[in-house]
């Protein structure tokens, strides 16, 4: 278990695009169970909340049990519908330390406006919790049609920190280089990942927290992960010539680190945070500054430009800087050179005014 906010993640897509299907195998791929050589299990868990049931496997929810709109599990996932005026009280039950939970997923309505709910999320004055950024799912096969009859789309993408085009197995590869550039059109930061069934890497939207491994004798309640219906497709299916096969989950993203023992320039920093490499869904990590009166280990996190920093003490441990940049189609070499351009240099000492940068976005800064 661990103090760290729980990350708090937007699922938004017009319908059909497969925000459900994304979301299942989330919870499917969370709940692998795979065992460290440390005794302990890799499961993720996940807190979901969806605009209505309709989106989700009603039979899946049935078998768990129902009550007041909402669905509780053992293992801290929850499956609630909810008016914008019970978000934050849904979101707070959810993000109780004792959950235990590696994310929490919002799952958008299809005729959602993804605006509103980021600032919703943005806005949570709760520290248990993080904006974990906008995930927008588009449909590879329905992409064109969906653009002539809802334009709007466009401004979605536009703020969209991470755009999951989904059934790429439906569409030839001159179409999906199309379909990609058009989204990079949109919004060139962005990463963009192409999958089908939604089978996105959740390692590119969350960590997993390490916990001991569970006795499988022991009675309990089943998790969502384990009740839904398992995936139909047989391992030898055909698909149409032209269309690409069906793709597994691999390293569909990339990362870069920065481990160094030198300081960090603040306002160097926080604009890296609020303007992180194209391509780059997060970054997080610890840094230290050279700076009379901060001392302190500060704890950064950043996703599309939202910016969460707590510090507190070293701890006994050696005082370094250990950041990291995650993302999808992400230049390395750019990464890393924007990655090492935060290290404070002679030029940078006289700064006095920089720490504002940083400080004003601890929690206690208001």
């Amino acid at each position: 278990m661990t103090a760290e906010a729980v990350p708090v993640v937007v699922l938004a897509g017009f319908l059909g695009a497969g925000k459900t299907t994304v979301l299942n195998h989330l919870l499917r791929a969370g709940g692998a169970g795979q065992t460290t050589d440390g005794g302990v299990a890799d499961r993720a868990r996940l807190g979901v909340l969806v605009n209505d049931f309709g989106a989700i496997n009603i039979d899946a929810l049935l078998v768990a049990g129902q009550a007041d709109g909402a669905v509780t599990l053992s293992n801290g996932c929850m499956c609630c519908s909810v008016d914008r005026e019970g978000l934050d009280a849904a979101l707070v039950e959810l993000a109780r330390p004792e959950a235990g939970l590696d994310a929490i997923v919002i799952e958008a309505s299809g005729i959602a406006e993804p605006k509103a709910l980021v600032r919703l999320v943005a806005g949570l004055d709760d520290p248990t919790m993080r904006y974990g950024g906008l995930v927008y799912v588009v449909d590879a096969a329905g992409f064109v049609e969906l653009r002539e009859r809802h334009p709007e789309v466009d401004s979605h993408i536009a703020i969209a920190d991470l755009v999951v085009v989904n059934k790429r197995d439906l569409v030839d590869a001159a179409a999906l280089s199309e379909l990609v550039a058009a989204v990079r059109e949109v919004n060139s930061s962005a990463p963009v990942v192409a999958v089908a069934e939604g089978r996105i890497d959740p390692a590119l939207l969350f960590d997993r927290l390490a916990r001991e491994v569970e006795d499988v004798m022991e009675p309990r309640q089943l998790t969502l992960d384990e009740i839904l219906i398992p995936d139909a497709e047989p391992a030898n299916a055909e698909l149409p010539e032209g269309h690409e096969a069906h793709t597994h989950l691999h390293d569909t993203y990339q990362s870069v680190e920065l481990d160094t023992a030198d300081a960090v320039d603040p306002r160097r920093l926080a604009a890296l945070l609020h303007e992180p490499p194209a391509g780059c869904y997060r970054i997080k990590g610890v840094v230290r500054f050279d700076l009379p009166g901060y001392p302190e280990r500060y704890v950064v996190h950043g996703v599309g430009g939202f910016v969460r920093i707590t510090r507190d003490g070293w701890s006994g441990e050696e005082p370094r800087t250990r950041i990291i940049a995650i993302g999808s189609g992400m230049d390395r070499g750019a990464a890393r050179e924007a990655l090492e351009g935060i290290l404070a240099t002679a030029e940078t000492a006289d700064d006095e005014y920089g720490i504002l940068h940083i400080t004003r976005h601890l929690p206690d800064a208001h």
